[in-house]
């Protein structure tokens, strides 16, 4: 008995140390039938132990489908919240970043599109200290400096400012008042602080009070300035120049007349004559303060009356130098004055201002020759200038719409076509000297010249420190030279 029973257990043994060395069935095999039933229970139990150490294609197929899957998903969360990062951080719209994940944009892709999108962000948007102004738009603190502006400007002059619509809430306000509302803006409490507390520390915060005062000077300054009468603009010459160095004008002369070319003849050659004059740039200025005791007095007439006289006093100072040219008579390069009998340019004998006296000046510019002393330029005046004292009677001499009793009394059109010009600094020379001068377009006369950039009347404003307010610096760049003789002629009159 022991021995039948032994037998199957060696063979089934057998065939299970056997089993990993043949092929694993597929599908499509047939396994073989068993032999013997005896044997066929412990050989199925030794096979359902051994089958798990054989992987089929099946299996190790979609354990690699399901790892695939998992990075895929792994990727696309970090795609999606990379997308989602950068667009929150550079402050983009949500929307821009969702459009990007829904067209499956990959990072890079991503990447260079956000920094575009920024780029384009930061074309419409101009950038201040602490403040961003997109185009079209204002930004609160810029609009409400220019209320308060605009509302102490119609306080000083109601016909010269209009009051603007955004002002009305500050028109009633003392500058103290003023002064307190904006360092509120600016988040400093006054609760408790006095007059003189207030007026400090306006002016010496960063609140924006002491740009609207700034404001407010450089307003009124430049309107005063442009209002006041400059009469030699109409005859000389603006220029720019670019540093304070001496300029040197060359006057060149007329080109030389031709001459004939015979058959195979040469053409010669010909040099232009010049004649050189050098003036440069000077600097004038002055220091005003405005002090807190003004603030606290309400005082409104330092901010605005001081710097328009500021403005007047730095007009009259270009005329003075212009004018200072025509009656100082300074010497020119070719060692004679302006005006002398050499130039040409001067009446032998004074005669009144009449129609024969004028016709006479203008024969003598229109027979004005070059530099070759041969060319007649035919210089035509343009504008008659006298002093205050000859005012009323140039007007009448060129009025267009006088008829004279006789045909003696007649003025000619070519004269009435003349623009009159009446300086009373002539006046200081000579009340009855006049003059004729051309347009600077057709010769030179006197040319003026400002700074690059720094045309006309320039302020700065600063917190003051040898003084307690603020300091107002007027400045003007500006010079002033005779630079040709022949659009100008002067009659001593008599």
């Amino acid at each position: 008995m022991s021995d039948k029973t032994d037998t199957p257990a060696t063979d089934a043994e057998t065939r299970t140390i056997t089993q990993p060395t043949e092929p694993v069935a597929t599908e499509d095999t047939a396994m073989p039938e068993p032999k013997t039933s005896a044997t066929e229970p412990q050989t199925a139990a030794v096979e359902t132990r051994v089958q798990p150490k054989a992987q089929k294609p099946e299996a190790v197929a979609a354990a690699d489908t399901e790892a695939a899957a998992t990075r895929a998903r792994e990727a696309e969360r970090d795609r999606v919240s990379t997308i989602y990062d950068l667009a929150g951080r550079l402050k983009l719209e949500r929307s821009f970043a969702e459009d990007l994940v829904k067209r499956g944009t990959d990072i890079d892709e991503a990447r260079r599109l956000i920094l575009d999108q920024v780029a384009a962000k930061s074309e419409e948007t101009r950038t201040f200290s602490q403040v961003s102004v997109p185009l079209g738009g204002r930004d609160e603190a810029i609009t409400r400096r220019e209320a308060v502006a605009n509302a102490l400007l119609h306080r000083y002059s109601p016909t010269l400012f209009e009051l603007e619509d955004a002002a009305r809430q500050y028109r009633g306000m003392t500058l103290l008042e003023l002064a307190r509302e904006s360092l509120g803006n600016a988040g400093v409490n006054t609760r408790g602080l006095s007059r003189d507390e207030v007026a400090t520390r306006a002016l010496h915060s960063t609140s924006d009070f002491p740009e609207i005062l700034s404001a407010v000077t450089n307003k009124t300054l430049r309107q005063a300035y442009e209002a006041y009468p400059r009469t030699f603009m109409l005859f000389c010459r603006q220029v720019l120049a670019t540093d304070f160095k001496a300029m040197h004008r060359v006057q060149l002369g007329e080109a030389p007349q031709l001459l004939e070319v015979g058959e195979s003849g040469e053409f010669k050659r010909g040099t232009l004559g010049e004649s050189k004059e050098s003036y440069k740039v000077k600097t004038y200025g002055r220091v005003v303060a405005i002090t807190r005791q003004t603030l606290i007095n309400d005082d409104l007439d330092a901010f605005t009356r001081i710097p328009a006289m500021y403005g007047n006093s730095i007009a009259q100072l270009e005329s003075d130098v212009v004018w200072g040219i025509i009656t100082a008579n300074p010497v020119m390069a070719d060692g004679n004055a302006l005006f002398h009998a050499t130039h040409k340019n001067l009446a032998g004998t004074g005669a009144a201002l009449d129609v024969t006296s004028v016709g006479a000046a203008r024969a003598a510019m229109a027979k004005q020759t070059g530099l070759d002393k041969k060319t007649v330029l035919n210089v035509r005046p343009a504008y008659l200038i006298v002093p205050a004292a000859l005012e009323l009677k140039a007007e009448q001499l060129v009025a267009q719409n006088l008829v004279p009793a006789t045909t003696a009394s007649v003025v000619p059109q070519s004269i009435r076509t003349l623009t009159p010009i009446s300086e009373p600094r002539l006046d200081a020379a000579s009340a009855t000297a006049w003059y004729l001068a051309a347009s600077p377009n057709q010769i030179d006369t006197i040319e003026y010249a400002y700074l690059e950039g720094q045309q006309g009347a320039y302020i700065e404003t600063r917190n003051g420190f040898d003084v307690d307010g603020v300091e107002i610096k007027c400045r003007l760049d500006f010079g002033a030279k005779a630079i040709d003789w022949r659009g100008l002629y002067k009659n001593p009159g008599a």
